[in-house]
Parts: C-alpha cells; sequence; structure tokens
C-alpha cells in the first residue's frame, strides 16, 4: 500500500473512507493509506478512463482501479465483480498466482484468467473456491 501524507480535496467520505479522483484511502496513524474499493461505497463520479464490461445480455457496469461499479440515480456504486466478466485492462497491484495448473492474477479478492477474445488479450473474472488446510 501507498502512504499519502498530503490528501487535498477529499471530495466524498464514505464511513471511514476517503475517495479522491477514483481512489479510496483509510487514515492511519502516519496519513493517508490506500486501500481497495469497499463495496457498497457509493460516488458521485468514477474517472473518465473507465473500462464499460458487460455482465449479461444487455447489462453492463464499469471497471475502473481495480473495482466494479454500477450506475445509480446519483453516481455510481461499488459491487462486486461477475464471474465471467471479461476486462481489457488490470489496473497495477495484481499478483500473479498458481493455484492447481492455471496461473491467475489476483487483485484484492478478485481472480482474473488471462483469456484470448477475438485475437485480443482480456482477463476473465473467474470465481476460486480456496480449499481449506
Amino acid at each position: 500500500m501507498t502512504n499519502v501524507t498530503n490528501v487535498t480535496n477529499v471530495t466524498n467520505v464514505i464511513n471511514e473512507y476517503h475517495y479522491v479522483d477514483g481512489i479510496f484511502y483509510q487514515k492511519d496513524d502516519e496519513g493517508y493509506v490506500v486501500v481497495p474499493a469497499p463495496l457498497g461505497a457509493e460516488v458521485s463520479r468514477i474517472p473518465d478512463n473507465f473500462e464499460r464490461v458487460e455482465i449479461g445480455e444487455n447489462e453492463y457496469n464499469f471497471y475502473w482501479g481495480g473495482a466494479f461499479f454500477e450506475e445509480t440515480p446519483n453516481g455510481f456504486r461499488v459491487v462486486p465483480p461477475v464471474a465471467g466478466t471479461l476486462v481489457e485492462n488490470l489496473s497495477e497491484g495484481g499478483e500473479e498466482v498458481k493455484i492447481g495448473d492455471r496461473t491467475l492474477i489476483r487483485f484484492g479478492e478478485t481472480y482474473y484468467q488471462p483469456v484470448q477474445v477475438n485475437g485480443r488479450n482480456m482477463y476473465e473474472v473467474v470465481y476460486i473456491e480456496l480449499e481449506e488446510e
């Protein structure tokens, strides 16, 4: 996580979270720390370079900064990813993990499998049930 010591223009405060330019922060003893987008958080806008993703037939959400958003009457709400959703680009901070014979990319609690769609590299949200040892 990145420590941010000077956060200005905090436009939305969501419980204990702060939201600035598409990034969520929480205050700690040394300033503000970047955190994953909290599910259910509502914001008035997301950055313009979001990716519109299809989650079902004629049903779309928005992907930006490793989080998925649905449009609401007042802006956008952070929602859980839907297995099978395809995104073109992953945000920075993903970790490559090996599960069985598959290599996936984990971003927070979401796993993505690299796939080819019509000759294009994409990432598919996959559901992984991890066995407890």
